[in-house]
């Protein structure tokens, strides 16, 4: 008997039944949701010793995995693990789809990425318009957040390797290669890649990325529609801040180049509240001109400081190559210290770091992105005055070299800073410090010149600051570790950094080489023992789930510092 060529649905509709690819469901079963016969999970299996079972609703369910004490995963099937499943996974349940969209708009979207209008994404997801891989995308990023019983059984380490394949299955397969669609999703599965530790993927989609831009010609060429422009908008800024990241991290050239002319994005209360039903007169430039709501902006302040990322690692870079004098260091030091301080004086009075506005913007929803510009102005300044933690105190005519002491104070001061407003946000429910796998870095970045106030300051108060806050941190570095499994990767950074510091007691460790660079940087990339063979590794294939030891005994600090020795245990192996 001839194998039937098209399902009984599309037969009874008299429909064209179009099959993408073998074993899957066909395009329209798919896009309205229904059981289709022509693909292989419609064929019930059995729960014993195979990939998946089907669910009382008809879809493919997860495996169930056990999971014993101490979050370890364990199966009597360990290829399980290891993410050998059928790509063709069906999506959840509505329930679940529903939970999830809501999920990523709390925690990621507009705090990491930039790259839907959320009335009109949710309206068009409950809908059923979205494209499968921008879905299958979010589900991958965000299942590891959830409490949803759907996956109760899977590590959250774990959950995003079968949807994050099945996203890229149905995103290599779409119909139209370049859209705004297709632009939206080569975004959203970078950052899944980059969570996965899978930087050769996220090179690879942020290329995808860079080149649809271009293309569309974003940001010049925008739609007439007020909502879809500025969404065009934040998209050109999102992949244009991602690509100062990702290019000042592999010191490579960058391509997207933005214009003061170019439009900087709509402030966000105003695009939250955007309906399609309103007037376009409404979001008339000159309206939007006029009332200064491109000026205002918590992402329009967050763009100069992804320049500053990018000019200060490849400053550092270029003291590690020796291709830049003394003098010019100190020049560009100098110039980059002013610019930075302009920037602060020139924030607005409604995002200046006060009590009183991180309480206002929390109760507009915007208390994350308020702690996110802070976080990223004392980041970039630490990153900036870290070279001068190692500087002698004596300059080359003698004396005091007293700009050298004051940078590495400057340092000390933004480290502490960052920790503590990292800390005040995510001690508030509601504001857990989780939409980045990178706030971990930034983090182990901090904790080492927490250390070096530990181990070389020798005011009482100042030791016991830093040992205040390294515990903070490490308390938050177990958090986050929790769900991204990169962020154990960060960890042991900061395992080689301490370990480092017990061979070589001295200031050195704090020197600006190729390890150093390695270690402020590349948080994507395994770094090996500071005194070790070899400067650098690659991302471990597997990051286990035991490797980590408990907190009790991560966090053993002695009562004092003594002077010129390393008294501390923070890290027991």
């Amino acid at each position: 008997m001839r194998p039937a060529s098209s399902c009984t649905k599309c037969r009874s509709r008299k429909k064209r039944c179009i099959v993408l690819q073998q074993g899957r469901s066909c395009t329209s079963c798919s896009k309205k949701k229904w059981e289709c016969e022509l693909a292989d999970g419609s064929r019930r299996i059995s729960d014993t010793g195979n990939p998946g079972t089907l669910s009382s609703n008809g879809r493919l369910a997860l495996p169930r995995l056990r999971q014993g004490p101490e979050s370890r995963i364990e199966s009597s099937a360990p290829e399980l693990m290891h993410g050998v499943l059928p790509i063709d996974i069906s999506l959840p349940p509505d329930s679940v789809c529903n939970e999830l969209v809501d999920l990523y708009f709390d925690l990621i979207e507009e705090k990491q990425l930039l790259l839907f209008h959320p009335a009109t994404f949710i309206a068009a997801q409950r809908a059923g318009q979205v494209p499968e891989f921008i879905i299958l995308g979010i589900i991958a990023l965000v299942a590891r957040f959830s409490s949803n019983p759907y996956f109760e059984d899977v590590h959250p380490w774990h959950r995003a390797r079968h949807w994050f394949k099945a996203a890229m299955q149905s995103f290599n397969t779409r119909s139209q290669l370049i859209n705004l669609s297709a632009l939206q999703g080569s975004i959203l599965l970078s950052f899944v890649a980059l969570a996965e530790g899978d930087s050769a993927q996220e090179a690879l989609l942020s290329s995808q990325a860079i080149c649809m831009v271009r293309m569309l010609r974003l940001p010049i060429n925008l739609s007439a529609d007020p909502i879809q422009r500025e969404v065009e908008i934040r998209i050109f800024w999102v992949m244009w801040m991602m690509e100062n990241w990702y290019a000042a991290r592999t010191l490579i050239p960058r391509q997207l180049m933005a214009s003061p002319s170019f439009r900087r994005p709509l402030e966000e209360v105003v695009y939250r509240n955007m309906k399609p039903e309103h007037s376009p007169s409404e979001y008339s430039e000159m309206r939007i001109d006029a009332l200064g709501l491109r000026d205002c902006g918590l992402w329009t302040w967050m763009l100069p400081l992804s320049e500053f990322h990018d000019r200060v690692m490849r400053l550092n870079d270029e003291i590690v190559q020796n291709t830049v004098s003394e003098v010019d260091i100190r020049q560009r030091v100098r110039e980059l210290s002013q610019q930075l301080d302009g920037y602060l004086r020139s924030l607005p009075s409604h995002l200046q770091h006060t009590q009183e506005n991180r309480t206002r913007h929390t109760s507009h929803g915007l208390g994350r992105e308020f702690a996110i510009l802070q976080l990223n102005y004392h980041h970039q300044c630490q990153m900036l005055y870290y070279q001068f933690l190692n500087k002698k105190s004596e300059s080359q005519e003698g004396g005091t070299d007293h700009e050298a002491a004051m940078y590495a104070a400057r340092c000390k001061i933004h480290a502490a800073a960052l920790s503590q407003v990292m800390w005040d946000t995510n001690s508030r429910a509601g504001m857990e410090c989780i939409w980045s796998p990178v706030n971990g870095h930034l983090l182990v970045v901090a904790s080492s010149v927490l250390l070096y106030s530990l181990l070389f300051d020798t005011d009482d108060e100042s030791v016991a600051r830093a040992k205040k806050l390294l515990e903070q941190n490490f308390i938050m570095l177990l958090q986050f570790r929790k769900h991204w499994s990169l962020v154990e990767l960060s960890m042991t950074r900061l395992r080689a950094f301490h370990r480092a510091c017990q061979m070589n007691s001295t200031q050195e460790n704090f020197d600006m080489d190729r390890w150093m660079i390695y270690f402020l940087n590349r948080y994507d990339a395994h770094v090996s023992e500071r005194y070790g063979d070899g400067v650098y590794g690659s991302v471990p294939s597997d990051i286990s789930t035991d490797t980590a030891p408990a907190p009790d005994l991560w966090l053993q600090l002695s009562e004092e510092a003594s002077t010129g020795g390393w008294t501390t245990n923070i890290f027991i192996n």
